[in-house]
């Protein structure tokens, strides 16, 4: 099962319910990922992080009816991020698996280290937006600047190579289990 943490504007936007006996806020939950609403030119924007990585993904110029199959929505700029970044091969199947099995949906559980990477992530995505290039709004090319770019949060290493070794050591994990 795969845990996404939203921000408060999309567990508006996707209907999350706040509060209930279930939601029980564990921040140790250390393979979960981060959701975050943010607008970009007057446009919904989400970008995801995943917690023990900050490797990121974003999608751009969203609406509501794009997320009625939020699983399918969520593999697949996933699924295009991995692709863009050349992470893409036999050893992601059980990483990708793993998420499209379940995913639940929960409110913030106000990790600090991750929330100030996404936002210092918008702040790179608003900077890109700026650029008279036409790649600056692709979100795969966005997306590829910033797992490229070292995070102080996970000791200056390159969120890339951390999800790169983070794969292959689920795939080591599932093949010996």
């Amino acid at each position: 099962m795969t845990t996404i943490y939203c921000s408060l504007k999309l567990v508006t936007l996707l209907d999350v319910p706040r509060k209930s006996k279930e939601l029980n806020q564990d921040a140790s939950d250390t393979a979960g990922w981060n959701g975050m609403l943010f607008y970009l030119n007057k446009r919904k924007c989400l970008l995801f992080m995943h917690k023990p990585t900050l490797y990121c993904f974003i999608a751009l110029d969203i609406v509501k009816k794009d997320l009625i199959e939020f699983n399918r929505f969520l593999l697949q700029h996933l699924t295009d991020q991995l692709f863009a970044d050349r992470l893409l091969s036999e050893k992601t199947k059980p990483f990708l698996d793993s998420i499209s099995e379940n995913i639940l949906l929960k409110p913030t559980d106000n990790d600090k280290r991750v929330i100030g990477s996404m936002n210092d992530c918008i702040y790179r995505i608003r900077f890109y937006s700026q650029r008279d290039d036409s790649q600056s709004l692709n979100p795969t090319y966005i997306g590829h600047h910033l797992n490229d770019t070292p995070m102080g949060a996970i000791d200056h290493a390159f969120p890339v190579d951390m999800m790169k070794v983070f794969i292959e050591n689920q795939a080591v994990d599932k093949s010996e289990s």
